[in-house]
């Protein structure tokens, strides 16, 4: 009879397709308990705590680790009982956790009661594995309205919690271009969740696109993640809206797209900018946290947000000569230096570690 996984508790406030890909690496080597924290109203956080509580009254004496996506509200209890039961609480810092965008109330240090918890949650883990070195500190130009720096370690000054970057992996042998699908020219694609909604179109970089799309009448630009029945109040004529897709249908669109825009104003370490990358689209970023290095010299970067910058890149990238050889650059970074085996080995090792000192 094999012997029985030892246990972790794994908290996360949202159940993206990263969590869901960070479940299913975790399971490999233990008996994963899970529990979500997933208010559907901001008076309900106190029952959801509860929940919260009570599960890790059951749980937490037969945990070897906890971990936690993200630092918040749902992460304070799980650093504070795996303090307390000394089982080590590793914290994932993602992006939003990391950050203050006061100017669009956005990051987690952006709302004063929640940047207090996630400081606490900090303060008690026993590790931080941020997906990317620029969610650590980093210097922020792209637009002036906010902090010089953004960070965790920038959020939270005193803090002497270690950290250990663990970037995020994809899989090249799904994520990859397919073959008989013609690669249109001049033509741009974004991937947008909360499409419907003014503040995530600026902080994603939408309301760029829309104004680029009006001044290069020549170019296509597809943005996927659309509501049903949703339309941009004054949506030229040249932007294509599509809705959220599965994975399968969503490759083959990559495939379709010769460039990839992310000009978000603040990101962690982007899913479908990658994904789009393995695709062999270009990519085409804004000078943000790890989208610069990222990238390396395989597309192109706009240095701060600016609508006219954007158009003269555009016009840039659209006149490059060598677009495939940088679509095939693209996919081989990504797939060379991020791939899922690197953060398996390296999640587990920094787990086993952990669990090896407590």
């Amino acid at each position: 009879m094999p012997a029985r996984k030892p246990v972790l508790l794994y908290f996360y406030p949202a159940q993206s397709s990263f969590v869901v890909k960070d479940l299913r690496l975790m399971e490999q080597r233990y008996e994963v308990r899970h529990k979500g924290f997933l208010p559907a109203k901001k008076w309900q956080t106190p029952l959801v705590w509860l929940g919260q509580v009570i599960f890790l009254l059951r749980h937490i004496w037969q945990a070897e680790a906890l971990v936690c996506m993200f630092a918040g509200y749902h992460s304070f209890f799980p650093a504070l009982f795996g303090k307390l039961a000394r089982s080590p609480c590793l914290i994932v810092a993602g992006g939003t956790d990391c950050v203050s965008f006061p100017s669009i109330g956005y990051g987690v240090f952006s709302n004063p009661l929640l940047g207090k918890f996630a400081r606490w949650s900090y303060q008690l883990a026993a590790h931080i594995a941020p997906v990317h070195e620029k969610l650590v500190w980093q210097d922020y130009t792209y637009q002036p309205n906010d902090f010089p720096h953004q960070g965790f370690r920038y959020h939270c000054p005193d803090l002497k919690t270690p950290h250990t970057v663990v970037y995020n992996g994809y899989d090249a042998t799904f994520w990859k271009p397919i073959p008989n699908v013609v690669r249109e020219s001049n033509t741009f694609l974004t991937v947008c969740a909360g499409l419907n909604m003014r503040f995530t179109q600026r902080l994603k970089g939408v309301d760029l696109i829309l104004e680029a799309a009006r001044k290069v009448p020549h170019a296509t630009f597809t943005i996927v993640g659309a509501p049903e029945n949703f339309q941009f109040t004054t949506q030229p004529a040249n932007v294509r809206l599509l809705p959220k897709m599965p994975l399968a249908d969503l490759i083959e669109v990559y495939s379709g797209h010769t460039f990839y825009l992310q000009l978000s104003m603040s990101e962690g370490f982007p899913n479908a900018l990658s994904e789009s990358m393995l695709c062999g689209c270009v990519p085409v970023v804004s000078k943000v946290a790890a989208m610069p290095d990222l990238i390396e010299d395989s597309g192109f970067l706009l240095p701060q947000r600016s609508p006219d910058l954007l158009e003269e890149l555009i016009l840039e990238a659209i006149g490059t000569k060598e677009l495939f050889q940088l679509g095939q650059k693209a996919r081989a970074i990504i797939a060379g230096q991020y791939p899922e085996q690197r953060r398996e080995q390296e999640l587990l090792g920094l787990l086993q570690k952990l669990t090896s000192a407590s």
